[in-house]
């Protein structure tokens, strides 16, 4: 009787031919129990049947105008908020009410030329490309830390004459690149052999190094909040990728528990940040300040907002409102309507960014896509916890929105790399 049990979950976990020969996946219920986080393995197996079963063919086609649509939308609406909250500060500071408006005008040009271009390029030439553009990555991260300059404790960037250029914005999307491309070309290794080596060190620990190299370098320029950001993004490109959760939780838990505690023994300056947020009584006219007057200008903007264009808080209150905290202005001129119209532009972006990546041609793709969309989602819900003091004040700017030079021409050219993967997917013959 034990036999034929056998026999029997043999035959239920063994792969069914179609009739070009290739194999299927074995149906739900057979005795084959897979590892968890491996549903994106399955996932795709099994989507590349209903494909054939319904005539679905990968074609080349027009980039995604949805997500076209929501990109444009979001920069347009960032563009009128970077204006609106800095003209004060720009006529001070620079004698021109404009002056911030005018260099984020250029920063868009260069960024959406460059969006263009890389739309175009098949996404065959960024895997084949994306160890070196991943070397280059570290490269110049190393750069940073032997000649780039600093401001205040931190040092992030590479000075090229007014230029300014920080690395740590284009290891976000590399570190994503690299990772894509290890699931990818490993793909049957991890997904076939279930042996605890290959699980633990081809499936956790390898990938594991591809994410810890970046955020080791990113943390050395003392940059916390973009370790953090780009550990995140690893992360949940990782456990799509098809690993075993309990190890990567325990491995990667312990070593980020260790790096995170290290920095913050070694750097008292951003312990003092978390300690601030804890004190209720924190002093507001000191460390406290740029939180509290954001807080101000939330509140201050109620149901409507004072009107675009009229914040007061953005006359000395909120420091430097075009940055990190410019969507405490947005909400005080746009009031509570704004910020969730804000919120479900995100909402859409994140959307369209899976239904990019589910339709993607191969696991290189489809995970490159996963981890750009999820970097805006988890930047932007991170600045909006930073600003409403939900979680300490640590520097990260509002995708699309904040002003900026690198950040905002690199999260261009992420763009055009995601809609290039777009004009390659699925779709009905």
């Amino acid at each position: 009787m034990n036999d034929q049990r056998y026999q029997n979950a043999k035959q239920n976990s063994a792969p069914v031919q179609n009739k070009n020969g290739e194999s299927r996946p074995p149906k739900k219920g057979g005795a084959v129990v897979q590892l968890s986080g491996r549903a994106l393995a399955r996932k795709r197996r099994e989507d590349e049947w209903r494909r054939e079963e319904k005539k679905i063919e990968r074609v080349k086609h027009g980039v995604d105008r949805p997500m076209l649509a929501i990109i444009a939308i979001i920069l347009v609406l960032g563009t009128v908020m970077v204006f609106s909250a800095s003209f004060p500060s720009a006529l001070i500071e620079r004698d021109d009410s404009m002056h911030y408006l005018k260099k984020q005008l250029v920063f868009i040009a260069l960024g959406g030329l460059a969006m263009y271009v890389l739309s175009w390029i098949p996404y065959n030439i960024y895997k084949k490309f994306t160890p070196a553009i991943y070397a280059l990555a570290i490269g110049l991260l190393l750069v940073v830390l032997i000649i780039g300059t600093s401001e205040g404790v931190a040092k992030r960037w590479i000075a090229i004459g007014s230029f300014t250029f920080q690395p740590s914005e284009a290891a976000k999307v590399a570190v994503v690149m690299m990772l894509a491309w290890y699931f990818d070309k490993y793909y049957d290794k991890l997904h076939r052999d279930l042996s605890r080596k290959t699980v633990i060190m081809d499936g956790v620990v390898k990938p594991g190094v591809i994410m810890a190299v970046i955020c080791g370098l990113v943390l050395l320029e003392k940059h916390l909040s973009g370790t953090i950001i780009i550990a995140l993004i690893s992360v949940c490109v990782i456990f799509l990728g098809g690993v075993h959760i309990g190890w990567a939780v325990a491995i990667y838990g312990a070593c980020g528990i260790a790096a995170v505690g290290g920095f913050l023994a070694l750097n008292p300056y951003a312990l003092q940040r978390i300690l601030t947020h804890a004190d209720e009584n924190a002093d507001v006219l000191g460390e406290a300040w740029q939180t509290t007057q954001g807080l101000y200008a939330i509140g201050s903007g109620g149901l409507l907002g004072v009107g675009l264009g009229d914040s007061r808080l953005k006359y000395n209150y909120v420091s430097e409102p075009q940055n990190d905290f410019i969507f405490t202005i947005w909400c005080e001129e746009m009031g509570f309507v704004g910020a969730i119209i804000v919120v479900l532009l995100y909402a859409a972006f994140i959307w369209r960014g899976f239904v990019i990546a589910k339709k993607a041609p191969d696991t290189y793709t489809s995970l490159v896509a996963f981890g750009i969309t999820c970097q805006v989602g988890i930047q932007a819900f991170l600045n909006m916890m930073v600003v409403t003091d939900l979680i300490p004040n640590t520097g990260i700017s509002l995708p699309f929105f904040s002003y900026g030079g690198t950040a905002l021409i690199v999260l261009l050219m992420e763009m055009g790399v995601l809609l290039s993967i777009s004009r390659h997917s699925y779709q009905k013959k």
